[in-house]
């Protein structure tokens, strides 16, 4: 057996004070548990209803230990993103190129140039559902941003108009339906709407001042499904909202925080000694503390964007060593893979754009899995996992782990784990869970190979293997450690008894 890939059996038996407390003996009433192991005869023990209320019984359990693995692979709301077009626009092969280059996140800035002066028509709002339906259709989720303008010289920059702020939240209402509906294939909503770009400066309509900005954030708030995340332009608009960066506890409640709910989009990341405006302050001292507080919010929200031309080239920070550093400081959850080009030429020269690719977002590697051997029908399975997230951030979005029963005519039963909310999975901290989880009483007695995942947690998307998350763990041929990509599960080369 290869040694990096183990399988233990475990069997404790019961002490004879236990069975001396019950007062019970073999012939009384009671469960029967079936143990034993590779090579050895199954073997039978009786015991007593009341036994198994009062003493501490283990039944068998199987332990797989798995092993790392250095591919780069796709994975759903993380990674390099690929430009897109106006969500309204998206065919079900439009994206096609973004699929076969291995990406799973695509940018699409919703243009409402159009609509400055007046309401969003139907026609445009039935357009965006149907776009959203496509991008479904071809396994991607998209970051989403709303926008009044997107200039492409310096003069259209600096002429670039928006909308007023009452026009601007109508909008947000009227987009409200299309977000909540579609929230499934929606990784995160940038701010958007004010200024060029919607980025949040240079507004025609004064959108920028503190108030204006609340207003626009409290509407999106409103509008974004709470499940998930805002993010916003700068820094200085999330410490001057909360001055205290959010925390974990925050963000897994029922009803998350605003703080918990917002996070950063840095549109300029490594290209200038303030990221062209991003941590601009009065003193160098303010500008430092803004980089703090980004650091430590972003270890509970994440944080996204794209580089951008360095207005300085010797002042950008484009060296392997520095997009490194600073994408793990800044738990980097996603960069625009189409802009900007010189700082992907230095990586590449530096030899370190596999390790980016790979380190973008969250990496979960599973160290064991551990599972009882036995079960019954409508009766508990136990069930232990370790693992550790080798990325640069948590997962953007909730999502749980799931067992999965595989039948001899490859029926599946899928068994979520209660209390695996993978956003706990800090970067580079390991992680272990254990519990119990109860079969279906109509399960039917048999052995089930045994699979593990991390499904969508949208019922539509659950089943959908391009939008499970894929663990960073070699395969097996030996054990049966398998990644399954037409299922998006990892075989662990086990089985489960069902009697």
């Amino acid at each position: 057996m290869n040694q990096s890939t183990t399988i233990k059996w475990a069997v404790l038996a019961l002490g004879s004070s236990a069975l001396a407390a019950c007062g019970g003996s073999a012939e009384n009433d009671g469960v029967t548990i079936s143990f034993g192991g590779p090579g050895a005869p199954p073997a039978q023990m009786q015991v007593p209803h009341a036994m198994v209320a009062r003493a501490s019984l283990t039944v068998p359990m199987v332990e797989v230990s798995l092993s790392p693995s250095d591919l780069d692979f796709p994975n759903p709301e993380r990674g390099f993103y690929r430009f897109a077009t106006d969500p309204s626009k998206i065919t079900a092969t439009s994206l096609a190129y973004v699929v076969a280059d291995g990406q799973r996140l695509v940018y699409t800035p919703g243009d409402l140039s159009a609509y400055r002066t007046r309401d969003l028509p139907s026609t445009y709002l039935t357009k965006l559902n149907t776009g959203f339906a496509n991008l479904r259709k071809q396994g991607l989720k998209a970051v989403v941003r709303f926008a009044y303008n997107y200039p492409e010289t310096e003069s259209d920059y600096l002429n670039a108009q928006d909308a007023t702020l009452s026009r601007v939240k109508r909008h947000i209402t009227q987009l409200q339906p299309v977000l909540q509906a579609n929230a499934d294939v929606i990784a995160a909503v940038q701010g958007g709407f004010i200024g060029a770009w919607g980025e949040w400066h240079t507004s025609s309509n004064k959108l920028t001042t503190p108030a204006n900005k609340a207003a626009v954030r409290d509407a999106l708030l409103q509008a974004v499904p709470a499940s998930r995340q805002l993010q916003v332009r700068y820094p200085g608009d999330l410490a001057a909202w909360f001055p205290t960066p959010p925390t974990l506890e925050q963000l897994l409640a029922p009803s998350p925080t605003a703080a918990a709910r917002i996070g950063q989009h840095n549109d300029c990341f490594l290209a200038s000694p303030d990221d062209v405006g991003t941590y601009w302050a009065s003193t160098p001292q303010q500008s430092a503390a803004l980089r703090t507080y980004a650091q430590q919010a972003s270890a509970t929200t994440g944080a996204g964007g794209e580089t951008c031309a360095p207005p300085v080239a010797a002042q950008a920070r484009m060296t392997c060593e520095d997009i490194l550093r600073e994408g793990a400081a800044y738990h980097m959850t996603y960069l625009n893979r189409d802009y900007y080009e010189g700082f992907f030429a230095q990586w590449q020269a530096g030899g370190c754009m596999a390790e980016v690719s790979r380190k973008l977002g969250y990496r979960l590697q599973l160290q064991t899995v551990t599972h009882g051997a036995v079960a019954t029908p409508g009766g508990s399975l136990a069930w232990q996992v370790s693992l550790s997230n080798q990325g640069w951030a948590r997962p953007l979005n909730a999502r749980n782990l799931a067992l999965t029963l595989v039948s001899a005519t490859n029926e599946a039963t899928v068994l979520p784990l209660a209390g695996t909310d993978l956003r706990q999975a800090s970067p580079g901290e390991p992680l272990q869970w254990a519990g119990e989880v109860t079969l279906p009483a109509t399960l039917a007695p048999g052995s089930y190979r045994v699979h593990i995942g991390a499904p969508d947690a949208a019922s539509a998307l659950a089943a959908t293997p391009a939008y499970a998350v894929r663990f960073a763990n070699a395969d097996n041929v030996v054990t049966g450690v398998q990644w399954q990509a037409s299922t998006g599960r990892l075989a662990l080369g086990t089985t489960l008894q069902v009697q």
